[in-house]
């Protein structure tokens, strides 16, 4: 029982002192203060807000620039025994829900049965599995199977739900990352970006889109992905459809941003450092326009990503704010929002009677500091 603390409530978007408690992982809010035998944790002066959500990260990733070369030569067993520590790490930071947007091996499904059958600490994982990707396309030959022509991606696309996969993503343009892969590139054509999302969404899956260029965005949008991943380069018209599908954004602010300003100096391979400044203005003025417009916002990282580490997920939510987004709705997108997204509304997201006890308690007041 957490007595005596400021709730977050997600529908009025304010606090409100109440008690919670949590009954065999459950949330309990009504006569939850008069229940006899209950271990009472005093959250006097303190708040609770519903445990956050990263929509876009990478679990076997530790953030470490030149691991990305290192991971190909490395033993999938100990790349398992590590991604269990940035796991737990990911958890401590107040993450209880992620979607795991590409591993290589599907190791991102394994973690999300092993946290499942509670064999290591670890967030709710929703896992992709590998993201499918043109031949020649970001993320090709580590995170990422190729596929060319509809059918081709079609394919791809049934082999991620048949290892288990709970989320799809889908290549709409190239990247910061990929040697030799221009970010204002499309690659996957709407044709092909559409049967993927029609054989995601007959299996209730949602799909998430990398989509940096310009014409790659539009693509993604008009096959009908869920999220733009990343929408370096929006401009008014991909804006406009966005808002209009409700497609959500998951801007990934931190991850350009700590690749350009870390740079050389942090071991990131010159060909990212260039790129990553090549992209990041284009970038936070995307996410200002796309925030002004009233498009969707669910937080993400792209945690694993160079000087991006696992348990360090909370500084996309001060980018998102440093950005013009309010403390309230930057919350909203950490929580609630995310979990709409992301198909888990009823599980996780909220403070609500039923919900799994994902809950943070914090020191001070989020929406004024």
């Amino acid at each position: 029982l957490f007595s005596g603390a400021m709730v977050f409530d997600s529908s009025a978007r304010s606090f409100r002192r109440a008690d919670v408690a949590a009954i065999d992982g459950r949330i309990q809010l009504e006569n939850a203060g008069s229940m006899p035998g209950a271990r009472r944790i005093d959250c006097s002066g303190k708040f609770i807000i519903p445990g956050l959500i990263d929509c876009h990260v990478h679990l076997t990733g530790s953030g470490d620039p030149a691991e990305l070369n290192a991971a190909r030569t490395t033993p999938l067993a100990q790349r398992a025994w590590r991604a269990e520590t940035y796991a737990r790490a990911t958890l401590h930071a107040g993450f209880t829900t992620v979607r795991d947007l590409g591993a290589a091996d599907r190791l991102n499904i394994e973690m999300a049965h092993a946290v499942a059958a509670g064999l290591i600490e670890g967030p709710r994982i929703l896992a992709a599995g590998l993201g499918v990707t043109m031949t020649g396309g970001h993320g090709h030959g580590f995170l990422a199977t190729e596929a060319d022509g509809a059918d081709a991606v079609r394919k791809a696309v049934r082999e991620q739900l048949r290892a288990g996969a709970t989320a799809i993503k889908l290549f709409a343009s190239g990247g910061v990352m990929t040697p030799g892969v221009d970010p204002r590139s499309p690659s996957f054509t709407e044709e092909e970006l559409r049967a993927g999302v029609e054989e995601a969404h007959k299996a209730f899956r949602p799909v998430g889109a990398h989509a940096q260029a310009t014409d790659g965005i539009k693509n993604a949008i008009r096959a009908g992905v869920d999220s733009i991943e990343h929408g370096v380069w929006l401009d008014d018209e991909a804006i406009e459809m966005m808002r209009e599908r409700g497609t959500y954004l998951v801007a990934t602010l931190t991850a350009p941003y700590q690749i350009a300003h870390r740079g050389l100096e942090a071991g990131i391979p010159s060909y990212m450092v260039d790129k990553g400044w090549q992209v990041l203005e284009s970038h936070q003025d995307s996410f200002r326009r796309a925030l002004q417009a009233g498009v969707r916002i669910a937080m993400g990282t792209d945690q694993g990503t160079p000087v991006n580490k696992p348990g360090e997920n909370a500084q996309e939510i001060l980018q998102m704010t440093a950005l013009g987004m309010s403390s309230r709705a930057a919350l909203m997108a950490a929580t609630a929002w995310a979990a709409g997204l992301l198909r888990v509304g009823g599980e996780a997201g909220s403070i609500s009677g039923g919900l799994a006890a994902d809950l943070v308690v914090l020191d001070g007041d989020p929406l004024e500091n």
